[in-house]
């Protein structure tokens, strides 16, 4: 009779889960399963779909796998060996729900800190596992107000079961209104079949509104936990937050944070901004507000709280810790000096562009640091400063009043030529960072990676850099693209770029599903990077090599490279295996579907170039104005084809099908376009499976970061386009006095903006913005672009800076585009920043250092 029971309870188990349960894997190497007839052994933390019994087979679907060579999709396993794995423990379900119970009489519980309960008749509760002796709990709902986990004799639990102290039914009076439970966000479900239904059909790309496919949005992805109390991490964006008078405030991007208390907002203490910011530190204080999704681990760098380490002000000595060395130059001479471990190094002050001015080994001569070397160094740890011969020495030199004042450069460390309006740096004088071949610790006993795999992955050389630096604009931009690689964000990716017998990479996924248990649950939280690296290293070779790829792009698209690079610095920083939490990728941070777009039309417009289709006469009159607008004016019945198509063809044709060599980046793209094969048409979900699949790919050579700085380019050239015909009409139409100076640089921050905010997200804050101005006068706006209570009187656009018209669209943006409040705050401040910091705008300026116009352009 009990073995009768044992599967009769075990066959009840095994019909649950063939209900289309998910499961993880717990072990590598254990869980067999075949695909295609051939066999593959399963992941720890792969995704599997549980489906229907056939005779001996068990039906599975592979959800997430990293497994070499098994794809997502349909595959099964023995049912034998699949109940033995369920037996074994080597398959966990995810997200089991559990039904709630109410009580009928008083119990008491033991809370996870120890302390004990009463809870009450009526209380709602959730029975989940047995661990030992104890029983676990959540407590739903609660007259004591406890809500969460807790535990209770298992044997204890069985009494109450017998004596009915706990009901399927709720016990209490229905006319007392029950707490409504806390909605879940992100992937927290309360139910199995929301999680389903969000893994099958609702991918965070799909969501995007099909007018803004090709717009370059980037939708913001779901975070629902804070990080560790106590821990300090500089912030690699800007965040928002609430201080205790409920009032927004920003905390620039390089700030330094602590968490002080987490729920389901995260309190924060900010111990230290960024030496540019303009702020008063004392506004957030004690603490302030934020939600999880600011913090997630991808923009967090964690690094010693300020308290506890001595700020490199004037008088501080240190050495730089083994296998370390740092650059300096000197300030009469200008020459470049490598400063090793056996220096010990004194800072002396502040060059007015941020860098360090130090003294080596009691020399009396004075050197310049770059102050992104030696604040990296300092956050990760590799630093020994001495703390008594830095005290006696300040003290000693009497420097306590003199530690926080700027000292004036003898020597700017830039020979200038006049060849019109570009000034060109020496070669000696650009900044190179010297990378780590090999993992280091730092004196906090963490591991520090090599950070020169695209050097090696490009397999460059110094020889072709010098013959790159001769051509004065190329060196320029080695020059500021150097400094922009070393403010990239650590989200960085080093995947597998391994080729088959072809000589073409082999696909695979660089990211890894995560879990999290709550409540007694494991569920579904995210991905994780499998093959996370630091920031590549702004090595000679690499920051000339991406200024060679970056101006020979600008050249062949005929764009000025200071209007584009503001933008790719500000997405990215030049980094090549940059990506985001929401899968863009790349130096231009291009998101899925917007990279199958760009492909989608580019076939298009190749099958009729090849074709020689008779389009093509239709789309040449695209490149004129005349002929442009009378393409956006007519219906859009009688539009033979999409704007992007007909940019291809109307603007890109002849450099796409030419031999410039300028434009061979462009022509690799077009004679190698990425198709997608029948089966990943089906449906959207299809193709970003498909997508995911290869984003190592995308990361990896040759194409790479050719194919990202055309495809951020040609977005942004073509939205330009719609917007300069956009504004024209709208100044003919509402007689708004544009100049035509204005009708050009307002078209350019609009492009800049839709960027991120997409055309028809970007197009209607400003069509509410011409109201505003057609009304003859509007509100007019502080420092933080918010109404300071007065009116200003105008006519039309006239007398409009390009600072007002950013100012205005910033505050119009704020309370007119479409989406939850952080993404409207994101959008707003992703040109201006806020109080002169982020943005796209604060981060050029961060960039150039005081050299204002030498990498890019501010409109």
């Amino acid at each position: 009779m009990k073995i009768i029971i044992f599967f009769l309870h075990l066959l009840l188990c095994t019909q649950a889960l063939a209900n289309s349960e998910f499961v993880s894997v717990k072990s590598d190497g254990v869980v067999q399963v075949i695909q295609n007839d051939k066999t593959f052994y399963l992941r720890a933390g792969d995704l599997i779909q549980i489906k229907e019994n056939d005779g001996w087979k068990r039906h599975i679907k592979v959800i997430s796998s990293i497994a070499d060579g098994l794809d997502v999709g349909d595959a099964y396993l023995g049912e034998r060996t699949y109940l033995d794995h369920l037996g074994d423990n080597n398959l966990v379900t995810i997200m089991q729900e559990k039904k709630s119970s109410y009580l009928t009489k008083p119990i008491e519980v033991q809370l996870p800190n120890g302390e004990k309960i009463q809870l009450s008749p009526g209380d709602e509760i959730k029975v989940l596992n047995v661990d030992g002796w104890k029983r676990k709990i959540e407590i739903v709902n609660s007259k004591s107000g406890v809500k969460g986990e807790a535990i209770l004799g298992n044997s204890t639990y069985m009494e109450y079961v017998n004596n009915d102290v706990l009901s399927d039914t709720v016990f209490v009076d229905t006319t007392k209104s029950k707490s409504p439970l806390t909605t879940s966000t992100g992937y927290e479900y309360n139910s199995l079949d929301e999680l389903i239904r969000k893994l099958a059909e609702n991918d965070e790309e799909e969501n995007i509104d099909e007018e803004e496919l090709s717009e370059g949005v980037e939708v913001a992805a779901e975070y629902t936990g804070c990080p560790d109390v106590g821990k300090t991490f500089k912030i690699d964006r800007y965040i928002h937050v609430t201080n205790n008078d409920k009032k927004t405030l920003g905390v620039p991007k390089g700030s330094v944070i602590r968490v002080n208390k987490i729920g389901l907002t995260c309190a924060i203490e900010v111990l230290e901004l960024p030496e540019e910011s303009s702020l008063n530190k004392k506004i957030y204080e004690p603490q302030v507000l934020t939600f999880p999704s600011n913090l997630h681990p991808d923009f967090l760098t964690e690094v010693e709280a300020p308290s506890e380490s001595i700020k490199l002000d004037a008088g501080v000595k240190f050495k730089l810790s083994d296998n370390t060395d740092v650059h300096a130059y000197g300030r009469r001479t200008g020459k470049r000096y490598r400063f090793s471990p056996s220096d010990e190094i004194t800072v002396v002050g502040k060059h007015r562009n941020g860098d360090y001015i130090v003294k080596r080994n009691g020399e009396k001569w004075e050197y310049r640091i770059p102050y992104e070397d030696l604040d990296e160094l300092n956050d990760n740890a590799q630093l020994s400063i001495n703390h008594l011969t830095t005290a006696v020495g300040i003290i000693a030199d009497g420097e306590v009043s003199d530690s926080l004042e700027q000292v004036e450069p003898d020597y700017d460390c830039v020979d200038t030529t006049d060849t019109g309006e570009e000034n060109i740096p020496e070669v000696g004088d650009i900044e190179w960072q010297t990378c780590r071949t090999r993992a280091t610790k730092n004196n906090r006993g963490n591991t520090l990676a090599a950070n020169d795999y695209m050097d090696r992955e490009l397999n460059l050389s110094n020889g072709d850099m010098n013959a790159i630096l001769e051509e004065p604009q190329k060196k320029r931009y080695a020059k500021c693209i150097s400094v922009s690689l070393r403010h990239g964000t650590n989200r960085s990716s080093n995947p597998s770029c391994s080729k088959d017998s072809n000589g073409n990479i082999i696909p695979r996924r660089i990211r890894q599903a995560r879990y999290r248990t709550s409540n007694g649950q494991r569920k579904f939280a995210g991905w994780n990077l499998l093959s996370k690296a630091p920031k590549a290293c702004a090595s000679k070779e690499l920051s000339t090599h991406l200024a060679d790829r970056f101006v020979d792009m600008s050249k062949c698209l005929g764009i000025d490279p200071k209007e584009i690079f503001p933008i790719i610095n500000h997405e990215s920083h030049f980094q090549p295996k940059t990506i985001s939490p929401t899968f863009a990728l790349g130096v231009g941070q291009i998101v899925p579907v917007n990279y199958l777009d760009f492909y989608n039309k580019l076939n298009q417009a190749k099958d009729m170039i090849r074709s020689n289709s008779s389009v093509l006469s239709y789309a040449s009159a695209l490149s004129s104005k005349e002929g442009y607008r009378a393409y956006e004016d007519s219906p859009a019945r009688e539009k033979k084809i999409s704007r992007l198509t007909g940019y291809f063809l109307s603007d890109l044709k002849d450099k796409m099908t030419g031999n410039n060599p300028e434009c061979k980046g462009l022509q690799d793209i077009y004679n190698n376009p990425m198709t997608l094969p029948r089966s990943a048409k089906s449906s959207a979900r299809a193709a970003n499976d498909y997508l995911r699949d290869r984003e190592n790919i995308r990361l990896c050579a040759p194409k790479n970061p050719d194919e990202g700085f055309y495809m951020a380019t040609i977005f942004y050239m073509y939205n330009k386009k719609y917007f300069r015909y956009m504004l024209e009409k709208e100044n003919r139409r509402s007689n708004l006095r544009m100049s035509e100076k204005q009708l050009n640089d307002f078209s350019i921050i609009l492009a800049r903006w839709s960027y991120n905010g997409g055309v028809a997200g970007i197009s209607a804050p400003f069509e509410r913005l011409v109201e505003k101005i057609k009304a003859g006068n509007i509100e007019a706006l502080n420092s933080n672009n918010d109404p300071n209570g007065s009116r200003r009187n105008v006519s039309g656009f006239s007398g409009f800076s390009n600072d007002d018209f950013k100012s205005y669209m910033s505050y119009v943006i704020k309370h007119r585009y479409r989406g939850g409040n952080a993404r409207r705050m994101e959008v707003a401040r992703y040109l201006p920043g806020s109080n002169g910091v982020g943005g796209i705008d604060g981060d050029l300026k961060q960039i150039e250092k005081g050299e204002e116009n030498s990498c890019g352009t501010t409109y």
